[in-house]
């Protein structure tokens, strides 16, 4: 493992709205099969859209940064029927960043605001084949769930695995 002290997480905040949306679309331009949504679609969103993910409540997103360079991020947003339960989403770090263990920080960083909000039961999915975010979950005590058929936006149709975790009983 590298040393990660050049690196932080942080939530962003309604000033780094831009930065947010950057990232994100970095991220479905440059991972095109692993996001459940488009380049295209959140491309076209309004400005209303990005601003709603950074400022409503039961959600946040939180920016990975190298030495105050913005070069990951990830989200949790609570389940509004079931305010104990929350999905964990949208994780990406650049590639010349990958490898260095640095996805603990966007495990970190969701699990403690999940903590502080209420939140018992955390749920996160992968495409079969995303074998890094599968070795993440299960290093991190998520549990199997279900298996779901899906047609991602790169028009691959590939299950999407489904994890649990009960925060309450996980101890890192």
């Amino acid at each position: 493992m590298t040393d990660n002290t050049a690196y932080s997480i942080r939530q962003f905040t309604m000033a780094e709205v831009e930065a947010y949306k950057r990232i994100r679309l970095e991220a479905l331009a440059t991972e095109p099969g692993m996001f459940g949504n488009s380049y295209a679609m959140e491309a076209a969103l309004p400005q209303e859209d990005w601003i709603n993910r950074i400022s409503l409540p039961g959600n946040a997103r939180f920016g990975l940064y190298y030495n105050n360079e913005l070069i990951g991020l990830t989200a949790i947003i609570i389940n509004a029927a079931n305010p104990a339960e929350a999905y964990m989403t949208q994780s990406y770090i650049q590639k010349a960043h990958r490898g260095k263990g640095l996805s603990a920080m966007l495990y970190d960083a969701r699990i403690a605001w999940a903590r502080s909000n209420g939140v018992t039961v955390l749920t996160i999915s992968h495409r079969k084949s995303n074998l890094a975010s599968k070795a993440a979950n299960q290093h991190y005590g998520f549990i199997y769930h279900h298996t779901e058929s899906r047609t991602w936006p790169d028009g691959v149709t590939e299950d999407n695995i489904c994890y649990t975790l009960n925060i309450a009983q996980h101890v890192k």
